[in-house]
């Protein structure tokens, strides 16, 4: 039976493929430090005989794609590629995807010369990203998690591990339940973890979430409640800033709340400068976030109690605010004012290796979106406009691999008009929407018909790799995305590498034994202890080396350099008016696999808006009315159901993302639920992430005239 990771969404759980006759059958793989089957993974075989995979490549003939071989269809691609590298600019070429893929589009990228790879994160994690990034040298949400099997106390803020599924990271929090672990949840929706897990469930204001966690900050320094030899020791709490300019003095003090004069000028501990920027908010706390002091004495009680195995979790979606950077540097700063960094039941830095797949970058260019917001982790709807606009610089070609971007970005009549203008390759196993405005598909194999490189587990803490080997061979004339990119590299002459050859890359780079690794399906690669290695043994991967409260990376760029409340005039203003939120259902992605699935989109067929049981009254709404939907940011229009629940805040509603499909050659999927990005604005965004605040785009509800 070989061993493999399920592709169904981009976490790539562990499992076990095999076959029956003509049936393939998948199973957790139990001896994986990320086992897990969920009902996405579980539906996954059907897409091996599904009637609207794509069967082999296409190209495009006027207003048709038909199909051509794969010759052909790679000539095509290179031609133009060829052309933009010789008129001197690769970074014409933008590339996007979806997790899936990484590291070889990351080689590709820069053997080709583009520095525009640019992922999904500015309608995910780019905001805790860029965060964790200022804050701890940390990375992607795979880089530190909480130690939730023997944590004492965990805080969710507008994450749901229940629904946006990992199935290991459900199993390790209940692991953590059955040993006593509480949990809150701040959310302006009772979602599912809300439901069925939290202690207490905070239904916070959307937008508001930096001024809660600064006001939790302003409660513990007042109550004493931080580690004052942590802080001293290993963040730059206890630096002096001058208070005028708010550049370092360069010296520290031995009182973290200091302030005095030094050279006839102001100064501050950054400690002391956070505790300024609480003060502003504390006073309206009800006002500004709907939550009260009883909800801070609450997790300020709590998370001080059991620390160090508490933790505010490191997030995934975020309230998707103006200031939501702002929002996630707070919460890693009262993570590490309770000492809780690589500490058993704290926050863990991930141990696992890391892989790189070339040796010399050809980029020479400025990342496009980097010339906006240059501490950026991804701003997508950057290459839109460049598309359309040719500014900073034009994109001509852009390669999609295993996302829908028609069903992922903001402003979905930008990402239309911009995906028709461009010279656009996609790389999928289904025809989705963004398929519909391809000049070539490159029809990929599904990951039952393909091998793929050894590669580091993601959400283990500590450092594993396993291999995927393919079940079957190809049913159809369709190719893997290590073997596409690899061909593009060959015929444009930036390598002469083979598959054999990246896997001995990673098997020598990482020091594997190949025969353990492939009779067990995975290997721990190091024996570095979990706990209390970041920042006791090791450096930070900040500027100071230490934790920054203060952030010098922020000072630098010139924004604020301390976590700030940033105001907003963006709110309800009628009865019918309300914030939109929007997350992931249980039974699908926001790719173009789960949609099309007839057992999971009968599971989930369409995406209701939940509105507030008293709201709906007020406005004459029934549950499984039908009702207008009108955004107050893009102007755009929809018509959808609505489910009434006492579940959530009065001036929210709330929907699933990922639906209204209307790509024809994805007949299961096709008209069911609305496309909530219609509704929301690519002009709303936070200007240190560069991510969309989505949260703050405003709708109207009515009832639909019969």
């Amino acid at each position: 039976m070989p061993f493999a990771r399920c592709y169904m969404c981009k976490n790539m759980c562990g499992i076990i493929t095999s076959v029956e006759g003509k049936t393939v059958r998948v199973a957790p793989n139990k001896n994986h430090p990320q086992p897990g089957i969920c009902g996405r993974g579980a539906a996954g075989p059907y897409l091996l005989t599904h009637p609207d995979r794509l069967k082999g490549p296409l190209i495009r003939e006027g207003n048709e794609l038909v199909p051509i071989n794969w010759d052909k269809a790679l000539d095509e691609v290179v031609k133009v590629l060829r052309e933009l590298k010789d008129e001197g600019h690769p970074e014409y070429l933008a590339i996007t995807y979806h997790d899936y893929g990484k590291e070889l589009l990351e080689r590709f990228a820069n053997l080709y010369g583009t520095p525009n790879l640019i992922g999904h994160e500015s309608v995910c994690h780019g905001p805790r990203t860029v965060a964790a990034e200022l804050v701890l040298g940390a990375e992607g949400p795979r880089s530190i998690d909480p130690d939730y099997p023997n944590s004492k106390f965990i805080v969710f803020i507008g994450r749901n591990p229940l629904e946006g599924i990992v199935p290991d990271i459900v199993r390790r929090i209940d692991e953590g339940r059955k040993n006593g672990l509480r949990i809150a949840v701040i959310d302006p929706r009772k979602s599912a973890i809300a439901q069925r897990y939290a202690e207490r469930w905070i239904p916070i204001k959307p937008g508001t979430d930096t001024a809660f966690l600064l006001s939790l900050i302003y409660y513990m320094i007042r109550k004493g409640m931080y580690d004052e030899d942590f802080l001293k020791k290993y963040s730059n709490a206890a630096l002096l800033i001058y208070e005028d300019t708010l550049t370092p003095a360069n010296e520290y003090s031995d009182n973290l709340l200091f302030e005095g004069i030094i050279n006839g000028r102001k100064v501050a501990t950054s400690f002391k400068l956070l505790e300024k920027e609480a003060e502003k908010v504390y006073p309206r706390l009800k006002d500004i976030t709907g939550a009260t002091y009883e909800d801070v004495e609450y997790i300020a009680e709590n998370l001080w109690e059991n620390r160090p195995a508490s933790a505010i979790d490191d997030g995934w979606h975020t309230s998707f605010s103006i200031d939501s950077t702002y929002t996630w540097m707070a919460a890693f700063i009262i993570n590490v004012m309770i000492g809780n960094l690589d500490k058993k039941g704290g926050l863990v830095f991930s141990k696992k290796p890391r892989v790189k797949l070339y040796d010399i970058s050809n980029v020479k260019a400025k990342r496009i979106d980097k010339i906006r917001y240059p501490l950026t982790y991804a701003a997508f709807q950057e290459v839109y406009r460049a598309i359309l606009t040719g500014n900073p610089y034009p994109i001509k070609a852009l390669i999609v691999v295993g996302t829908n971007l028609d069903g992922r970005d903001p402003n979905s009549e930008l990402v239309r008009k911009a995906l028709q203008k461009v010279f656009l390759v996609v790389i999928d196993i289904m025809p989705s929407e963004v398929t519909q405005y391809a000049n070539v598909v490159l029809a990929e194999s599904t990951y039952f018909e393909r091998d793929e490189l050894p590669l580091p587990v993601g959400w283990s803490l500590e450092g594993w790799v396993d291999i995927h080997e393919k079940t079957i061979d190809p049913l159809y004339n369709t190719k893997p995305l290590w073997w596409i990119l690899l061909e593009l590299e060959h015929r444009l002459n930036l390598s002469n590498e083979t598959f054999e050859d990246l896997k001995r890359r990673i098997i020598n780079s990482l020091r594997i034994n190949e025969k353990e690794l492939y009779e067990k399906g995975c290997v721990k690669v190091q024996d570095m202890d979990i706990y209390e290695v970041y920042p006791y043994k090791e450096k930070l991967n900040t500027p100071s080396g230490k934790v920054e409260i203060y952030s010098e990376e922020l000072k630098k760029y010139g924004y604020y350099p301390i976590p700030t409340y940033i105001e907003k005039n963006i709110s309800p203003r009628d009865i019918d008016e309300f914030y939109l939120t929007s997350g992931h259902t249980l039974y699908h992605t926001q790719d173009s696999i789960t949609f099309d699935i007839p057992t999971l989109i009968k599971l989930q067929p369409d995406n209701p808006v939940m509105i507030n049981s008293r709201k709906a009254e007020l406005l004459g709404i029934k549950d499984n009315d039908e009702v207008e939907v009108i955004s107050l940011a893009t102007g755009e229009k929809v018509i959808c159901r609505v489910k009434v629940s006492n579940f959530i805040r009065e001036d929210t509603v709330f929907t699933y993302f990922g639906f209204g499909r209307h790509s024809k050659g994805e007949r299961f999927a096709y008209g069911h639920g609305f496309d909530v990005n219609l509704l929301i604005s690519d002009q709303l965004t936070d200007p240190i992430s560069g991510s969309i605040a989505q949260s703050l785009n405003i709708v109207k509800i009515r009832k639909k005239v019969q």
